[in-house]
């Protein structure tokens, strides 16, 4: 048997053999032909011998168990297995068409045999053959009714009712070894689909790609071994709405559309979501949920039909360090943009700033140094003597700012700590302040608290800090407005604080403050001198104060910029900074104790 299975295998045509399924029954079918064929042609020496002579019946009979082989021979040189079956069912209808016609023909018992022609052909698997032996074994059973009528068939021989047990067991036989090949395929396609199965399932859980197939709702119906590395869950644990109820809430459409466009498309469908990822490493509970992003690349399984049961086959995979890369590229991207924002904003204001006082400078020099006949009168030249020296304070004002912001971004900046009493450097901050408030129309007033202590800081620091904010404070305040000043103590740290009732600064405005350059524009539409550097300087130094600073505003309410240092230099850790409502308008405010970062 092994050799005559060798010997089918090797019969098989070379278009069968790439296909396992159809492989196996071209050889199936051509070792049930060689064992029928040869075994009949086998018998046929001893049967002639027997009877003496070959009539009608005997050369039915051999011709019946010759086409058999012609089968064989056809669907080996061709692979053509619908002819092969053709001719393999002429051949049995005519062998039980003979034997009807020798037992009594229309009227004989083994015309039944037909039957077992679209029996057999079921286990070739196929409509089409069925279909085919039906029709070959109804132009048998009518061929006998026509040629019955027509009286064509003789009156049984003696021999053929004393065989016709024998005839009958063969014809029961002939059926339970179609029904045993059957039953026997069957078992062995059943065998080849768990074996191939397990060799998927094998293969996809070595895959670190996470597998999943889905029904027509979307539901999982098969999860790979990576469920447990992509989604820290069981593979069963993701079937029907498990993966779903894991993909961020945000992202469900997504994941959702992406399998309805390739449940009904032809073409693959891609998508990027999250997951919510809960490690099974700890194995207990408290386990933080982290989001993971996956890609998927979805598509309709062949031979399914949108809408009628479709199944999608989906492979996804972790893109969480592509996204993290891609995030940061982005960063730096628009980082880079900020950068070259800034240096432009910073060459247009240093131009300004610089160009506007030295051409005052070489300018009023000029006439100076060139009035050789004493046109200009003494206070002529006092007052252009003035103007040179007021332009050439700006300019060494605008240098020291730039220089001070360098050092803060740099860490270069060093403060010499030593004890201080603010409500004093208010009062002379004050004062120094009070003829600029005066000639602009504004009342400058300071209140201090009781029993005020002291600080460690830098003197000139802070001191620098308190005249920013109060030129700030006096520069946005319209005549006939107030600017107060107030030192107090707010348990373990000192308030310093600046309120002015000026153009105030709307919500867009608040989140730019302090950063280089950057000049907010009032309710009055006016531009105001300055190179928006003061208070991002006052935000460094703050911030290596171990102080934090606070800014409350509302368009035409006012301002308020609060500076809360710790008692004694230490930073100290406190509740949140107290925030004063303006009446008429929401708060609004910054609040931060960083330092700021100039990047040029």
């Amino acid at each position: 048997m092994a050799a005559l299975r060798t010997q089918a295998a090797a019969l098989v045509h070379a278009s069968a053999r790439s296909d396992t399924c159809e492989r196996g029954r071209h050889e199936r079918f051509i070792l049930s032909r060689l064992l029928v064929g040869a075994g009949a042609l086998g018998l046929a020496p001893a049967y002639l011998a027997w009877r003496g002579t070959l009539g009608t019946f005997e050369a039915a009979i051999v011709v019946a168990a010759a086409l058999p082989l012609l089968a064989v021979f056809i669907l080996s040189r061709s692979g053509r297995l619908d002819i092969a079956h053709a001719v393999s069912a002429a051949a049995l209808s005519l062998f039980i068409v003979t034997l009807a016609a020798a037992t009594g023909g229309a009227r004989s018992p083994l015309l039944a045999g037909l039957a077992i022609l679209p029996v057999e052909a079921a286990s070739l698997g196929g409509r089409k053959y069925v279909f085919r032996a039906g029709m070959v074994a109804v132009t048998a059973l009518l061929a006998m009714v026509v040629a019955d009528q027509l009286g064509a068939f003789a009156a049984p021989a003696a021999w053929t009712q004393q065989a016709m047990p024998l005839l009958v067991i063969g014809a029961l036989v002939q059926a339970l070894v179609v029904t045993a090949i059957m039953l026997r395929r069957r078992d062995t396609e059943l065998r080849e689909y768990k074996a191939s199965d397990e060799r998927a399932r094998a293969l996809l859980d070595h895959v670190g790609d996470l597998v999943t197939w889905h029904d027509v709702d979307g539901a999982v119906v098969f999860a790979n071994a990576a469920a447990r590395q992509l989604a820290g869950a069981e593979p069963r644990e993701l079937m029907g709405r498990g993966l779903f109820e894991r993909v961020h809430i945000a992202d469900r459409p997504l994941f959702l559309k992406a399998l309805s466009d390739a449940a009904h498309g032809d073409a693959g469908v891609s998508a990027c979501f999250r997951t919510l990822f809960v490690p099974r490493e700890d194995g207990g509970a408290g386990r933080v949920p982290v989001s993971r992003w996956l890609e998927m690349q979805a598509y309709r399984v062949a031979g399914s039909q949108a809408g009628k049961g479709a199944t999608v086959v989906c492979v996804m995979r972790d893109v969480t360090a592509r996204r993290v890369l891609d995030e940061e590229r982005e960063r730096g991207h628009a980082e880079a943009l900020k950068a070259n924002d800034i240096k432009g904003r910073f060459l247009a204001t240093v131009s300004h700033e610089l160009r506007t006082p030295l051409n005052a400078i070489i300018g009023f020099s000029e006439m100076l140094s060139m009035d050789e006949t004493g046109r200009l009168d003494a206070g002529k030249r006092a007052e252009y003597a003035r103007i040179v020296h007021a332009s050439g304070n700006h300019l060494l004002d605008v240098v020291n700012t730039l220089l001070d912001i360098s050092k803060i971004e740099s860490g270069a900046m060093s403060i010499e700590r030593e004890p201080l009493d603010l409500g004093v450097l208010a009062q002379d901050c004050c004062a120094l302040m009070a003829l600029r408030a005066e000639t602009g129309g504004i009342a400058l007033e300071h209140v201090l608290g009781p029993a005020l202590p002291q600080v460690e800081g830098d003197r000139r620091a802070l001191k620098q800090v308190v005249l920013n904010l109060l030129s700030n404070a006096v520069k946005f305040t319209p005549a006939g407005g107030r600017v107060t000043l107030a030192v107090i103590r707010d348990g373990d740290v000192i308030d310093l604080s600046v309120s002015d009732t000026g153009i105030g600064i709307c919500a867009a405005d608040l989140p730019r403050l302090g950063d280089p350059f950057f000049q907010v524009k009032g309710s009055y539409d006016r531009s105001h001198e300055g190179t928006g550097l003061g208070l991002s300087v006052v935000r460094g130094l703050v911030g290596l104060h171990g102080g934090r600073l606070s800014i409350e505003s509302a368009p035409g309410v006012g301002t308020r910029v609060s500076v809360r240092l710790p008692v004694g230099g230490a930073e100290t850790v406190e509740p949140p900074a107290k925030i004063v409502t303006f009446a008429r308008a929401p708060r609004r405010g910054i609040d931060t104790k960083e330092p700021l970062r100039l990047t040029a």
